[in-house]
């Protein structure tokens, strides 16, 4: 490997965007500009019933109203699904900052899955709290969120960027919980999702935020991350291992995740 190999690999380009999170970024703009321009209000509150998650589904029989196959698949089909524009940009510029820094880590299978199950884990945080809620829940935020939760525990490592860090070694759980740095900015982190989606620091959008998504998304990503990382943990030297393991185009209601 030559010495400006060794400095690429060490410092990546911060817009090197890795494959999978590409694909998945074109896929959620392809969709939502599929049915933002060429759906009608009907079709689209078909898509929303069969694919946007609504904990009401899981309490009464809606099978004469949505597709019964939808409580199955709702859970993640929702991760695709946007509100406008807004919604979805936000999202893709998150993805692209946290979501390629655990994609470079994970590799692309793993990632995948990670992507998909830290999306349902945000729709149950948000079941538990709205178990009856009849707002659809749609957006990727669950899962961006899941990244940012993975990210802590190795972009805290000292003296690493996060574009560095994705080939160094990872905190354990019980050492990013000792950690002060992480400690802040999770406390930090949860406040403002709070703070922003229950209303209490207005955003001055109509849509409503599913801040316990973001959350149950978070905790996913912070404490599932050594189910899906094959690096070392250690204290920065390799060492140990992980033992701790708004508005939109159509006038109707939903929560943005």
């Amino acid at each position: 490997m030559t010495a400006s190999d060794q400095q690429a690999q060490k410092n990546p380009p911060a817009f090197n965007l890795p494959g999978v999170v590409i694909v998945l970024a074109v896929a959620m703009v392809l969709i939502h500009f599929v049915r933002s321009q060429l759906l009608s209000l009907q079709t689209d509150y078909w898509v929303l019933n069969v694919f946007a998650f609504v904990p009401l589904f899981y309490a009464v029989d809606m099978s004469q109203l949505i597709e019964p196959g939808s409580r199955f698949w709702s859970p993640v089909t929702h991760g695709l699904l946007h509100g406008d524009w807004t919604h979805l940009i936000v999202n893709l510029v998150w993805l692209a900052a946290f979501g390629s820094a655990v994609a470079r880590r994970f590799q692309n299978a793993r990632f995948i899955l990670f992507m998909i199950l830290a999306t349902a884990a945000g729709a149950l945080a948000h079941y538990l709290f709205h178990p009856a809620g009849n707002v659809p829940v749609i957006g990727a935020s669950g899962a961006v969120s899941a990244c940012m939760g993975a990210a802590v525990r190795f972009a805290f490592m000292p003296g690493q960027s996060i574009a560095a860090a994705t080939s160094a070694p990872a905190l354990s759980l019980v050492q990013s919980l000792k950690n002060r740095n992480i400690m802040t900015f999770v406390g930090v982190w949860f406040a403002l999702n709070w703070l922003f989606g229950s209303g209490v620091i207005p955003l001055g959008i109509d849509a409503q935020i599913a801040w316990e998504a973001h959350m149950g998304g978070f905790l996913f990503g912070w404490l599932g991350f050594g189910l899906f990382d094959r690096r070392s943990y250690g204290n920065g030297r390799g060492s140990g291992n992980d033992s701790g393991e708004g508005p939109n185009h159509h006038d109707y209601s939903q929560q943005q995740a």
